[in-house]
């Protein structure tokens, strides 16, 4: 993470071994159940990003779908939420946030997102991010969010022990309840007037209205459908699913694996469950009868979404994410990549439509009607020092044929700070050179000035040869040989071959 970013974010380190993955570092929320799958379930194959192409820098913890199902929304450990079109995996807004979003919510009317952080901070955004309210009032990390399903209310745990109950429109607080067990880690909230959470190994039924508990039943994770008809546990030995809102049984299948996160499709059809390092698994509904194993995971997988349609199911993985179509759960031939958060070997496209931005891995196809800002953008790497001047963070752009190069930040790479880039219209200044203009020596080759000696006119320039170097004057140069004159010094030879001239040294 940048060093102007704040403190250090809470983040997980995640280790991969031969029993699955190993937490180096845990997170505050929610997550105490995280265990690890000891085997990995079958792979199908995924079209994959290229290597050291990545969504976010730091885990993704969070993603979901707008209702309208061409968008969807990510939040990292590194302190980013950002938006991406499902139709492409290209990333076109990107928001930073003040504290580590653990939580992250989209209104049923695609108008509102609501983001949980650390430190108790509770943020309400307009779907574009432009206008954004703070809601204040809880004292921890707030690591649960929901929308009530007519979008008019907010409901938000926190790792403070209580429960609260916001007003979208106003961004006033109308309810709080105090929690004397775990702190809550899930929030869903269906039609009926009541929500359900969930908190160490419980998940509880309770009254929107005053918070009293109606019922509970075992499970550390749960998912409601999305017609609030059905209600998915786990409980890190079986699954679950259940009539709602009476919670009568429906059916239960054996997975003793510890479970971080269940998800419905849109339709309702299917449900999908994440377990760490292993690859999610696919089930059919009601009839919970395995579908596809889909993996592997890249990483601590901590969130699924299914889109409103029934048409994709993603899934957080690691740094990236994995997009699998329904119904049979076949991977997405898309890579969703952010250049500022991927490394050097991974290169984008950057292109504009209708006033947005947006970012592909390099081969994707422009859309009509967008223009191209850059076709070869570095992914990040490590700032670098260059006659003491600190380097942007792009070390080389060659190939980029834009004239706008916006690795660097600059339009014609004057005065850039770019090691080498062989598109620059000049590089005045950086070199130490007054002018370099018209100099073809090999140094110089294609950039027009990288590094030449720090030469005025080449006067001290010890080159070995200064043939075709464009100096003004090879006095005082050191040359071995200035193209067959055989002389240290052209001081007094008179001629511009030397040939014939009767010079010392001069054959002929």
């Amino acid at each position: 993470m940048p060093p102007d970013r704040g403190g250090r974010p809470d983040v997980f380190a995640v280790e991969r071994g031969p029993g699955g993955c190993r937490l180096t570092r845990r997170s505050m929320v929610g997550l105490m159940t995280a265990g690890v799958a000891a085997a990995m379930f079958p792979a199908a194959a995924r079209a994959a990003c290229s290597t050291g192409a990545f969504a976010h820098e730091i885990l993704l913890g969070n993603l979901s779908f707008f209702p309208d199902g061409t968008t969807l929304i990510t939040a990292g450990r590194d302190l980013f939420v950002k938006f991406w079109a499902v139709s492409s995996g290209a990333l076109f807004r990107t928001i930073p946030t003040d504290q580590v979003p653990y939580a992250l919510a989209i209104s049923p009317d695609g108008k509102w997102i609501a983001v949980g952080m650390a430190l108790g901070d509770l943020a309400l955004w307009s779907a574009d991010g432009s206008n954004r309210r703070t809601l204040t009032g809880h004292r921890d990390t707030v690591g649960a969010v929901a929308f009530t399903p007519n979008s008019q209310k907010l409901v938000s745990a926190s790792l403070d022990r209580t429960t609260k109950v916001w007003s979208v429109q106003d961004a006033t607080l109308l309810q709080s309840f105090t929690d004397t067990t775990d702190a809550m880690s899930q929030v869903a909230v269906p039609p009926q007037g009541r929500f359900l959470m969930s908190a160490g190994t419980q998940v509880y039924l309770r009254l929107l209205a005053d918070g009293t508990t109606l019922a509970t039943r075992p499970g550390t994770v749960l998912a409601v459908s999305p017609d609030g008809g059905l209600l998915a546990t786990h409980d890190q030995q079986n699954l679950y699913l259940s009539a709602f809102p009476s919670l009568d049984p429906i059916g239960s299948v054996a997975e003793p694996v510890s479970a971080i996160s269940l998800a419905f499709s849109g339709d309702g059809k299917f449900l999908a469950v994440s377990f760490g390092c292993a690859g999610p698994r696919l089930y059919s509904v009601p009839a919970l009868k395995l579908v596809s194993g889909l993996g592997p995971s890249e990483g601590l997988s901590l969130s699924l979404a299914g889109d409103s349609f029934g048409h994709y199911l993603a899934v957080a993985s690691g740094k990236n994410i994995q997009l699998y179509s329904l119904p049979q759960g076949n991977p997405a031939p898309l890579c969703f990549m952010d250049v500022a958060a991927s490394s050097p070997a991974a290169n984008g496209t950057q292109y504009t439509r209708k006033g947005v931005n947006y970012t592909v891995p390099c081969g994707v196809p422009i859309p009509a009607g967008a223009v191209c800002t850059c076709n070869c953008v570095p992914g990040s790497c490590p700032c670098v020092q260059d006659g003491g001047v600190t380097c942007c963070d792009c070390v080389s752009d060659s190939g980029c044929s834009c004239v706008s190069d916006t690795g660097c930040g600059c339009v014609s790479d004057t005065g850039c700070s770019c090691v080498a880039d062989c598109g620059c219209v000049s590089d005045t200044g950086f070199c130490g050179c007054v002018s370099d203009t018209g100099c073809s020596c090999v140094s110089d080759s294609g950039c027009g000035c990288v590094s030449d000696c720090g030469c005025v006119s080449d006067t001290g320039c010890s080159c070995d040869s200064d043939y075709g170097c464009g100096c003004v004057s090879d006095y005082g140069c050191g040359c071995v040989s200035d193209s067959g004159c055989g002389c240290v010094s052209d001081s007094g030879c008179g001629c511009d071959g030397d040939s014939g001239c009767g010079c010392d040294g001069d054959s002929g």
